[in-house]
């Protein structure tokens, strides 16, 4: 779909009679009437499902109605969309998503949705960069090192990912392009077991979100070689940047929230308005600075979410087209 196009899907609503308009104004007016349901695409104890639950206790908060997470893992959360994409589009059923599904999922899978036809973008609402990690006990003290050895020792290295067209698989994979390194890829359902088999030693790295890998930064678990942002990140000092190797390296996840497509104008814009004003509040920004996330500022309407969607599979369209990723 060429992007004025898809701007303008994002943006234009069907026409409405008085009757209509009323009808539609009226339900914003009394929404919501019971529990939200937010369906997230990986499972429990991952960076998406930290922005999740982060955000829809700020929301059940402000909106004085609970909002469940409804974890639904597998298929690099293309599942989670399918099932999100086929819930009423009342205000009742969200989908907090990750670039993955949204922005990649047509370039990497033959996917039974449509991530622009499907689902209204509402708000974006925290990024950050990749972190390339490896076991503590690992022999390997820098990025230098790690490329060097995989550069001479042709498929030694195993690479931990959440999933086939989850960023820290796209990231990790692009990272090995760009090294001209062959590895082994190791899939597993989600950031919390990756990060898992790659304390232990299970797998010799990972590209993780950073809030994936704070905590076990603190026990001396694992340690960072270098982040996937063009620039160093504060929170993590002495830590280099792909790029200083390899310039012009850069991958960088979201989460955003959406919903099925056709959801009601007025419902779209509170939520969105909420999330902007999630940002300020101080228990929130605490938990984000905590977890290394970047609040998305400025993107929390469908007109601009849908934007950096569009910049997103620009993007990553010819990237994901060099590392020879095959739809499944």
């Amino acid at each position: 779909m060429k992007r004025r196009s898809f701007l303008r899907n994002t943006v234009l609503l069907p026409t409405l009679g008085s009757a209509g308009l009323a009808t539609t104004v009226a339900r914003a007016q009394t929404w919501p009437e019971r529990s939200i349901t937010m369906v997230v695409p990986y499972p429990a104890g991952g960076n998406t499902d930290f922005v999740a639950r982060m955000t829809a206790d700020y929301l059940g908060r402000a909106l004085g109605k609970p909002v469940v997470v409804d974890n639904r893992a597998g298929a690099g959360g293309t599942i989670a969309a399918v099932t999100a994409a086929k819930l009423p589009a009342d205000g009742h059923s969200l989908f907090l998503a990750s670039i993955a599904q949204i922005s990649l999922a047509p370039f990497l899978y033959k996917i039974r949705y449509d991530p622009i036809k499907d689902f209204l973008p509402i708000a974006n609402v925290a990024g950050n960069p990749q972190v390339l990690v490896v076991p503590e006990a690992s022999p390997h003290k820098t990025l230098k090192q790690f490329v060097d050895f995989g550069l001479a020792n042709k498929g030694a290295l195993s690479m931990a990912h959440a999933g086939t067209g989850s960023m820290s698989f796209l990231a990790g994979a692009a990272f090995l392009k760009r090294a001209g390194i062959e590895a082994v890829m190791v899939p597993y359902k989600g950031g919390a077991a990756a990060v898992s088999d790659t304390t232990s030693g299970q797998t010799d790295a990972y590209t993780a979100n950073i809030s994936e890998i704070l905590p076990h930064l603190q026990g001396n678990r694992l340690r960072m070689l270098a982040v996937t942002s063009p620039q160093p990140v504060a929170m993590l000092p002495g830590v280099p940047t792909i790029a200083s190797m390899f310039p012009g390296f850069q991958t960088e996840t979201w989460n955003g929230l959406l919903a099925p497509a056709g959801l009601p104008a007025p419902i779209a814009e509170r939520l969105g308005s909420l999330v902007s004003k999630m940002f300020s509040d101080e228990s929130v920004q605490a938990r984000m600075a905590t977890a290394g996330l970047i609040a998305q500022t400025g993107q929390q309407s469908p007109k601009d979410f849908g934007r950096r969607i569009q910049n997103d599979m620009d993007l990553w369209r010819p990237i994901i087209k060099s590392i020879d990723v095959r739809p499944e």
